[in-house]
């Protein structure tokens, strides 16, 4: 398989307050073509969940933004004792699908060098 004809289904979560916190969560690959791709985009944005809600206590709505993206928000109602009352919590994030272009494997860590003489140096030994 060449690079170009690499797919993934990429889910974001939404993190903060705002909509500025995003964060990559899952990069799933995708054995196929873009059609394989979108199907399982679709499945995801059924069945994908914060790992702080349960899928089953959610209401989810599902928006189509484009042709290869979409929106997913998850509503659920929880009581709290403290407040005696109900509170909704509402989570969003995305899914898209994505064609690998380029990616590069990051290097190995190497151990730093360790510096020749520093003893005798800090002991008054040569430079």
């Amino acid at each position: 398989m060449t690079l170009d004809e690499q797919w993934y289904v990429l889910v974001e979560a939404n993190y903060g307050i705002t909509d500025t916190k995003w964060r990559l969560e899952e990069k799933h690959h995708v054995v196929g073509d873009r059609s394989t791709a979108l199907s399982r985009a679709e499945e995801i944005c059924r069945t994908w969940c914060t790992w702080f809600l349960k899928p089953e206590e959610c209401v989810r709505t599902v928006f189509e933004t484009s042709d290869t993206s979409w929106l997913v928000e998850l509503t659920t109602e929880r009581w709290t004792e403290s407040d005696d009352r109900a509170h909704t919590l509402k989570e969003h994030f995305r899914v898209t699908v994505a064609r690998l272009v380029h990616a590069k494997e990051t290097p190995p860590a190497h151990p730093p060098e360790k510096k020749a003489g520093a003893i005798r140096r800090a002991f008054g030994g040569g430079r």
